[in-house]
């Protein structure tokens, strides 16, 4: 129950659960840096002192290079933007979850126990977001609203975890015909809607028709096909006002692409930003707004509307660079070459969304501890594998 708890706790703490409108602001980040600070605390003493057997770490690589880069990037927001190294530390709190890749190792939760807390954090978003959107413009969460394209879209941090919920749940009604799974299916899928952020929402529709088509775990394709289109055509009918602004945007800024805000972001901050070559090594450091370096960004927010959050993956990518480039598709090359039991399939359903998001998604504390808890099912799932061989051989 206790390392339930712990989890549970960790969790919300990601996805800004403390960003209550009552509480100050900071509270929130301090969290944040004291959950990270702690892990990484009980980490190193459990290296020292500890003495128990742990799953392999089949993603340590990957993560000690985004690790690397990292630390880089701190050097280089001294060296070349002159911001100190404490502000740039802070600045990166979220990028710490990491360690709780490391953390669960020590934990050992079985599959079905992390299982339950996601499908668990799933509902709960649901549940305050409807309980938010319904009561605006009063605010419980701290978080920016704004009633556009047919709806009121909130940004309310975690989606990671309602994609992670969605697709569970997705797998287990393939594998299980459970009719409980579709109404969960589609009452996370109301929710992206209601959010309205078209990428995102095309990405996760994609991924569903893929699970679809090419899913090796339906056990009755056509009777699921049947159901799935009974469960999107009320959601069309619903939210068609939304659905048609989101058209309609699409097309009016498809017709001038190349004068796009996001990709005169994307071609600033990967060219004309970057001090030296060796930057392009090491990054930039994300910045803070007590720092010139900060207030520079802040002024090309400003001044040009150059977000690095409106350019997903590059915006990272400025910040880290080289280690964390190279740690990053090196995850997925291992994710992907990955041989998995049919009850894990969700797996590569939510790091293929993340593939498909990278053009416009960047990387946040829930995005982070999501990303963990699926590497860490995954070590799960080839140690079971190889148990399984291992018996095989001993029985053949």
């Amino acid at each position: 129950m206790g390392r339930r708890l712990i989890i549970f706790f960790i969790i919300l703490s990601s996805v800004g659960f403390f960003n209550i409108v009552l509480l100050p602001v900071r509270l929130g980040f301090l969290v944040q840096f004291a959950i990270t600070g702690g892990m990484l605390l009980f980490i190193v003493i459990q290296e020292i002192y500890g003495k128990t057997e742990r799953l392999e770490h089949n993603f340590k690589i990957p993560v000690f290079l985004i690790f690397t880069g990292i630390f880089l990037s701190m050097i280089a927001a001294n060296a070349y933007h002159g911001q100190n190294f404490g502000l740039t530390i802070w600045a990166q709190r979220a990028m710490y979850f990491y360690l709780f890749y490391f953390f669960l190792h020590y934990l050992k939760p079985d599959k079905e126990e992390l299982e339950k807390i996601v499908l668990t954090i799933g509902i709960l978003y649901t549940i305050f977001y409807l309980l938010q959107w319904a009561i605006y413009p009063t605010m419980i969460f701290d978080v920016r609203q704004v009633d556009a394209r047919g709806t009121i879209r909130i940004f309310l941090p975690g989606a990671s975890f309602l994609t992670f919920a969605l697709y569970l749940c997705l797998h287990r009604f393939y594998r299980n015909n459970e009719i409980k799974y579709i109404f969960l299916v589609v009452a996370f899928l109301s929710i992206l809607v209601l959010m309205a952020t078209r990428n995102f929402l095309a990405s996760v529709i994609l991924v569903i028709l893929y699970s679809l088509i090419f899913g090796k775990t339906i056990r009755s394709r056509y009777i699921i096909y049947f159901l799935i289109l009974l469960s999107v055509i009320p959601i069309f009918i619903i939210f068609q006002d939304i659905f048609i602004e989101m058209v309609e945007l699409s097309e009016r800024q498809s017709e001038n692409f190349e004068t796009d805000i996001r990709v005169r972001a994307a071609k600033f901050f990967l060219t004309d930003f970057f001090p030296n070559k060796l930057t392009y090594i090491m990054g930039n450091g994300q910045d803070h707004g007590q720092s010139i370096y900060g207030m520079r960004i802040l002024t090309y927010k400003i001044a040009h509307g150059y977000y690095q959050s409106d350019i997903g993956i590059i915006g990272d990518f400025f910040f880290f660079f080289l280690f964390y480039i190279v740690g990053y598709f090196l995850l997925f090359v291992k994710v992907f070459s990955i041989k998995l039991k049919p009850e894990y399939g969700y797996v590569k359903y939510f790091f293929l969304l993340n593939i498909l998001s990278m053009p416009f998604g960047s990387a946040s504390s829930s995005g982070i501890v999501a990303l963990c808890i699926l590497m860490y099912i995954l070590d799960i799932n080839l140690f079971e594998i190889s148990e399984e061989e291992k018996q095989t051989q001993l029985t053949g």
